[in-house]
């Protein structure tokens, strides 16, 4: 059940003839009826339903769970369901939910202090650029269908609805975003460093909320490049490994090769090194080794992949190893 109801006791389901309150809001400042997101399939707006019933008594009443159930958005103009290419989710995403700018709630909302009033929220969202009037619907006991958009309705219409708007979202440069390089430790043998990647406005960090790469699972650290025989001396890194950690990671693992002591045959070590320690930072790490490994495949390509920002929108480009500096690329 919604996180907005709670355990007060409803009428049964054959006491409830009609509607009290049926009211769609925004929980955001007073008087909001139009808002605005970003047409990206990810951004959210939190729509709250208001609904109390009444009984065959004239009473005002709690709805039953089945009543909440049946509710569902709808197109205010013309009724039909909330679809294509709008989507509506019982539960919120990770991305943010409100522009710059946007005041989270700070007005009483209706029914907030009124144990008959149910409250249940819908988050909806949109994948391409598009304007609607919202409206609910739900269905009483006796199978009746009641709208918001119908204030003359036999069981208790009401004229509610709220507007969204989904526009561009906004898109952001290269030379917006930010690839910062910080030693982990380094050595004649082996180093290693951390990298993070940023998004970055007049010097204000505007954070990322993760990335995706077609062929690649973000739940693992992936390993993004691997030179792992290059001819050269000793000083010189013979063994390049990057590996790129999803945003839940707290640490990943980096093998590096070595010989052991008694020169018995290459191995690998470990190193687990700290990763996500910059929220809204995208986190890489890159070791070298001063011995090779002939047994792992190359992999020099670069790795195109797609970054999300705060607000769930998509930002596309490569990561390239520079071949002379082995330092990290944006292209």
């Amino acid at each position: 059940m919604d996180e907005l109801l709670d355990s007060a006791l409803s009428a049964q389901t054959n006491q409830i003839v009609g509607v009290a309150t049926f009211e769609v809001v925004f929980d955001s400042a007073p008087g909001t009826a139009i808002k605005k997101i970003y047409a990206n399939g990810r951004m959210q707006a939190r729509v709250i339903v208001c609904i109390s019933c009444h009984d065959s008594e004239g009473r005002e009443v709690r709805p039953t769970p089945e009543i909440v159930e049946s509710l569902k958005l709808i197109e205010y103009l013309g009724g039909a369901d909330l679809g294509s290419p709008w989507s509506v989710s019982e539960t919120p995403n990770k991305y943010r939910h409100e522009m710059s700018g946007a005041g989270g709630r700070s007005r009483r909302h209706i029914g907030e202090f009124d144990d008959k009033v149910v409250r249940i929220q819908r988050w909806v969202s949109c994948e391409q650029l598009d304007e609607k009037r919202i409206a609910a619907a739900i269905t009483l006991p006796n199978g009746r269908l009641v709208k918001s958009n119908n204030p003359s309705g036999p069981f208790g219409g009401s004229d509610s609805s709220v507007t969204l708007e989904a526009i561009a979202p906004v898109q952001y440069g290269f030379e917006n975003f930010r690839l910062t390089k910080v030693e982990e430790f380094s050595g004649t043998a082996r180093s290693i460093y951390r990298w993070y990647l940023g998004l970055y406005l007049g010097g204000v960090k505007v954070p990322l909320a993760g990335w995706f790469s077609p062929g690649f699972d973000s739940d693992s650290e992936v390993e993004i490049y691997c030179n792992p025989w290059r001819q050269g001396t000793w000083g010189y890194p013979q063994y390049i490994v990057c590996a790129i950690a999803d945003d839940h990671h707290g640490a990943i693992d980096v093998w590096l090769p070595k010989d052991p002591a008694d020169h018995s045959g290459r191995v690998k070590e470990n190193y687990l090194i700290k990763v996500n320690d910059r929220p809204g930072e995208i986190s890489l790490v890159q070791g070298f080794s001063g011995w090779t490994d002939r047994r792992v495949p190359a992999k020099t390509q670069p790795f195109t992949m797609t970054v999300l920002d705060d607000f769930g929108t998509a930002h596309n480009f490569q990561i390239v190893t520079n071949s002379n500096s082995f330092e990290l690329e944006l292209k």
